[in-house]
């Protein structure tokens, strides 16, 4: 699946396998065919993802929304 983050100056795209975010009511993780649903992140947190080739990354989050589909998630944050 895909994970497009985009902020006011870049977009960026990563093929992921997994995506664990946390929001006001709880912790998620998401994977391909996953319901679609849109989610406020909760603030100051991290997102983390599995890369398909392994790598586990992670990245801070002020504030922002992630729209899931059964192939993507897609976060838009106001801030880089």
């Amino acid at each position: 699946m895909d994970l497009i983050i985009i902020t006011p100056v870049q977009e960026l795209i990563y093929g992921i396998t997994w995506l664990e975010i946390n929001t006001p009511v709880g912790n998620f993780v998401i994977q391909p065919g996953h319901a679609p649903t849109v989610l406020t992140l909760a603030a100051n947190e991290k997102i983390t993802f599995c890369l398909k080739n392994g790598k586990r990354e992670s990245m801070p989050i002020k504030q922002g929304v992630v729209h899931i589909t059964r192939t993507a998630a897609t976060i838009i944050m106001n801030e880089p």
